[in-house]
This record gives C-alpha cells, structure tokens and sequence, in this order.
C-alpha cells in the first residue's frame, strides 16, 4: 500500500506537469500583467497662444514753465469768459477775480445759512482781497484799471444785496 500512495502521487504529479506544458505559450514567457487604463482620457484645451506685443512707451516731452504758466493762463482765461467775467493781460488780475467770486459765492451761502461763524472766517478772506485789490491797482493800466472798476462796482451791489437780504 505504501508503493500504491507512492505511485499514485508521482501519477498525480506528472499529470499536473504535463498539463501544464500543454500551452506551448506559456512555456516560453513569464506571465506579465496587463494594466489596462479604465480611465477616460483626459483632453486639455489647446489655448492659442497669441504673440506679445510691446507696446511702445509714449515719450511725453517735459514741458518747460513757461508752457506751463501759459497752459495755466490759458485756461483761467477761458474759465472766467465761460462765467461771463472780465479778462485781463496780467495774472495776477484774474486770480484775483477767480478770488473774488470764490469770497462771493461763500459770502452768499453765509448769508442763506446766517451762520455768523462763516462771516468771522470771511473777514480775513476780505482783508487779504483788499491787500490784493490795492497792489494790482499801481500794476495795471489805464483801460484794465477801468475794466477792474467797473467788476469791483458791479460785486459791491452784489454783496450790498445780499446784505440787505440778512
């Protein structure tokens, strides 16, 4: 019986073996495995690249002061024709008007609220115009001198009014 185990066993062992060199195949290659993606792709967007364009630097040429002063000029002289006020050849002659009606229309507003802490505050507002007034009289000439008047006398029934109203 013992023979009996032993023989069956190699029987089995052999037949285990030769069914296994059946599949010439696998004889020959080692078993790999297959990795397969299960996966769905994945597409990225193709972004069209656009070429760089440099801008180029706009080089703004230094204005001298004289161009400057003359810009400045220009445009106190068309603010006050836009108002309807006088012009003049000097500066300093219509600053003083852009002045004078700033010290107006905070007059006015003084008035229409009757806060007499505005009217303090206006007084050296009105000191510092009337210093103004007197150095651009011994600066201007004959018909700019009249022109002023005639401004001066046209804001003093103005301001009188306005006086008149508190």
């Amino acid at each position: 019986m013992k023979n009996f185990l032993k023989i069956t066993c190699c029987l089995l062992a052999t037949t285990a073996i030769v069914s296994c060199k059946q599949d010439p195949k696998t004889d020959k290659m080692e078993l790999q495995e297959q990795v397969e993606d299960t996966l769905p792709a994945v597409v990225e967007p193709v972004v069209e690249e656009k070429p760089v364009v440099k801008k180029k630097k706009v080089v703004k040429k230094k204005k001298t002061k004289a161009q400057i002063k003359a810009e400045s000029i220009k445009k106190l002289t068309l603010e006050l024709k836009s108002k309807g006020l006088p012009t003049f050849n000097e500066t300093p002659a219509m600053i003083y008007i852009k002045n004078y009606e700033k010290y107006v229309a905070d007059y006015r507003k003084a008035v229409e609220a009757n806060d007499m802490d505005s009217f303090l505050k206006l007084s050296d507002a009105s000191s510092a115009l009337t210093r103004q007034y007197r150095t651009l009289l011994n600066s201007l000439e004959g018909e700019e001198v009249a022109k002023m008047s005639r401004y001066m006398q046209e804001k003093s029934k103005q301001i009188d009014a306005l006086s008149a109203n508190m």
